[in-house]
C-alpha cells in the first residue's frame, strides 16, 4: 500500500488530561465522573467514594507499595504492571486514572534513594549527586507516560491528578519574581505531563475579595478577605487567566468551566466523548 493510499482526515482520539488542585479541591471526584473508570492509586483515593453506593463508586487497584530494597519491591515496577494488565488484558474499564503523579513523583523519588548503590539519603545525592536523581525520576515519569499511550490506542481515556505547586517565575531581567501555581514536582518531571497532555486544567473553588475599601485616588486603605461560595471553576488557559502557567487544551475550551457538584463539564466538550455519544 503506497502513502497516498494510506491518507486520512482526523478522528477523535481518547483524551490524556491533567487536572490540578489544592488538596481538598474535588479533584478525585470529578475524576470519577468520567466514563467507567478504575484508580491506579499512588495515595489513598478510596476516602472520597465511601460514602456512595457500590454501583456508583469507581473500581480501585491497590494502592501502590512504598520502595523497599531488601524486599526488592519498586514502585515503578508495579503501576506499569497495573498498566500492562489495562492494555492487555480484556476489560469494561473506559478511564484510567492515576491519583495522584505528584504522590507517585514522590515514591519514585524515594525508589531512587532507596535503591541507590551509594546509599544516597536524598534525591539530590543519588544517581551520583548533583541533582541527577532528578534525571532518573523523569525518566520514570516518561516510562509511565508511553505506557498510557497505548491505553489511549485502545480507546482508553487516561486522567492524571496532580496537586498544585508554587514556583517562581521572572519574565524579564529588569522585573521582580512573581509566584505562579504549577504541578508540585520537579521542572523535569513536570514537563513531561504538561506537554504532551490535551488538556491541564486547574481546578479550583471561583474566590472574591470582600471588606477591602479603596480612596479616590484608588490607593487600598483596608485590605479585605478571600472567600468563596463553594463554587468551582475549571482553568483551562493561561491566556487571560493569571498565575495558571501551564493551563492549556486543544479543544478550544472555554478559558474557565463551571463545575457544578455531581457533574463533569468536561464530557460534553471533548469531541472522543461527542463520537461515542452520538
Amino acid at each position: 500500500m503506497s502513502f497516498l493510499e494510506q491518507v486520512k482526515k482526523a478522528t477523535p482520539q481518547a483524551p490524556v488530561i491533567t487536572l490540578v488542585g489544592f488538596a481538598g479541591s474535588g479533584k478525585s471526584s470529578l475524576a470519577g465522573l468520567f466514563t467507567n473508570p478504575i484508580f491506579i492509586q499512588a495515595e489513598n483515593a478510596t476516602s472520597v467514594f465511601e460514602t456512595m453506593p457500590d454501583f456508583a463508586q469507581p473500581a480501585f487497584f491497590p494502592q501502590l507499595p512504598l520502595p523497599n530494597a531488601k524486599k526488592g519491591v519498586k514502585p515503578s515496577e508495579v503501576i506499569l504492571e497495573q498498566l500492562r494488565e489495562l492494555i492487555t488484558a480484556q476489560h469494561d474499564f473506559k478511564t484510567v486514572v492515576i491519583d495522584t503523579v505528584t504522590a507517585l513523583n514522590a515514591l519514585f523519588e524515594a525508589e531512587v534513594v532507596e535503591f541507590d548503590d551509594k546509599g544516597a539519603s536524598n534525591i539530590g545525592e543519588a544517581a551520583g549527586g548533583y541533582n541527577k536523581g532528578y534525571l532518573v525520576v523523569a525518566g520514570m515519569h516518561a516510562k509511565l507516560r508511553s505506557a498510557c499511550e497505548h491505553l489511549r490506542k485502545r480507546g482508553i481515556s487516561v486522567v492524571f491528578l496532580a496537586h498544585t505547586g508554587i514556583v517562581k517565575m521572572k519574565n524579564r531581567p529588569e522585573s521582580g519574581e512573581y509566584v505562579a501555581y504549577s504541578l508540585d514536582m520537579h521542572e523535569r518531571s513536570r514537563a513531561i505531563y504538561v506537554s504532551s497532555s490535551d488538556i491541564v486544567a486547574y481546578l479550583k473553588a471561583r474566590d472574591f475579595v470582600i471588606g477591602g475599601e479603596e480612596n479616590k485616588k484608588g490607593q487600598t486603605t483596608k485590605f479585605g478577605r478571600v472567600t468563596n461560595t463553594g463554587e468551582r471553576v475549571l482553568i483551562t488557559s493561561s491566556d487571560g487567566t493569571i498565575g495558571y502557567i501551564d493551563a492549556k487544551n486543544r479543544y478550544n475550551l472555554p478559558d474557565e468551566i463551571e463545575v457544578n457538584k455531581g457533574e463533569n463539564p468536561l464530557i460534553a466538550l471533548i469531541p472522543f466523548y461527542n463520537q461515542q455519544t452520538n
